[in-house]
């Protein structure tokens, strides 16, 4: 509708321009010594608006081409940023598939555009990082553009994991404390740090950097587990069976940490190569008594067996709670005989032989039935234990 108004104005305009130009009859003249050139009046006007015209077409042609040559430049620089960032795409790609080939022509392409950046060289030496092809990563990560680049921090992150993977802890690092502070609390170099510190066997240190990398957090599950076990291991290692270091670390452990198997077990066998056996029990009870943990048994049995009359209140209440766990009911046996209850040790030894039968465990209620004067009883252990050792092995 409104296009037709439009045209309806310009035709209505048309017109009467057209019966003004009929009804005009002025005339212009214009003298230029001795000649005298006549025109009317429409043909002047007509005349000046097409020169006008003109005139503005050839000026804006003029600045037109005086811009050709940036415009050009900019063209052909525009063209060589999609294909940099078509090679950065793939380089990407092919660095998520695991595709090493194709990050490897990825970045040759980067550099035909001639406008590469660090990031072409970055992801490239993390494909190879991926690939465990650490020579090549590092010669992608010490070219010049890549050294050069807008990215420096992300460069030494990459230059660190690399030295990580060929186990040159102390280049770590030497990188990370030379990067800037901010940077330096990043998850990414907080974690690189304390594998670094575990790597170097600096245990307290790589204990205080764990807690900091918790806090942030910078670690997956396995690998919070994996560095907590090694730590304590070490930790317990470098106490050198001193007893008031042992001490020292087991004061300082948080609750946090003490809560995980690998840590008990650490633990519990650094205390118990120091003599303290109170402080071990009391470790893996308050454990056991906040989470039942099947995995903590084998560790705790060797510490209730040897402070059997400390531990009995407490194997009894875990048998109360847990009566068909055969684990616990063979540490209740073992630590009732040590304490020579034999009525509670046979009933338990019976309990696990009724629903694992065994030679080993028809031995052990051979020796508790003579212990308590049962020669008859004794014997038919004895039997049954002997029948056991006379059958065929069986193929697992």
């Amino acid at each position: 509708m409104r296009q037709l108004i439009g045209l309806l104005v310009i035709v209505v305009v048309a017109v009467g321009i057209t019966l003004l130009a009929q009804s005009n009859d002025a005339k212009v003249l214009v003298f230029a010594g001795q000649y005298r050139v006549d025109m009317s009046l429409n043909f002047v006007i007509i005349a000046l608006l097409v020169g006008f015209a003109l005139l503005y077409l050839a000026l804006r042609a003029l600045s037109a081409s005086s811009q050709l040559p940036s415009r050009l430049k900019a063209y052909l620089k525009n063209r060589k940023q999609e294909a940099l960032l078509k090679a950065n795409t793939r380089g990407l790609i092919s660095l998520i598939t695991g595709d090493e080939h194709g990050a490897e022509k990825a970045l040759k392409q980067a550099v035909g555009t001639g406008i590469e950046s660090d990031l072409s060289y970055m992801i490239r030496a993390m494909s190879a990082i991926q690939a465990d092809r650490l020579d090549e990563a590092e010669q992608v990560l010490a070219h010049e553009k890549a050294i050069n680049g807008e990215h420096n921090q992300a460069l030494l992150v990459l230059k660190c994991q690399v030295a990580l993977a060929k186990g040159q802890h102390a280049t770590v690092l030497n990188i990370i404390e030379g990067m800037d502070p901010m940077v330096s609390r990043l998850p990414q170099v907080v974690k690189l740090r304390l594998l670094a510190l575990v790597g170097l066997q600096r245990w307290q240190e790589a204990l205080d950097q764990y807690r900091v990398c918790v806090q942030l957090p910078a670690l997956g599950q396995g690998e919070k587990l994996d560095c907590m076990a090694q730590i304590y291991q070490g930790l317990c290692e470098q106490a050198h069976g001193d007893a008031q270091k042992m001490s020292e670390v087991l004061s300082a452990a948080k609750p946090a940490e003490l809560a995980h198997v690998a840590v008990l077990r650490a633990m519990a066998s650094g205390l118990l190569r120091c003599g303290l056996h109170d402080a071990a029990r009391t470790m893996l009870q308050t454990a056991l008594d906040q989470e039942y943990k099947p995995e903590l048994l084998p560790v705790y049995h060797e510490v209730a067996v040897l402070q059997a009359r400390e531990a009995l209140p407490f194997v009894e209440k875990l048998v109360a709670a847990h009566p068909n766990e055969l684990r616990l009911l063979e540490l209740a046996a073992d630590v009732c005989e040590q304490e020579q209850l034999w009525g509670k040790a046979i009933a338990r030894f019976e309990a696990v032989y009724n629903q694992l039968p065994s030679a080993h465990v028809a031995g052990r209620l051979e020796r508790l039935y003579q212990a308590a004067n049962q020669g008859e009883r004794a014997k038919q252990w004895r039997d049954k234990m002997n029948m056991h050792l006379q059958k065929p092995r069986q193929p697992a």
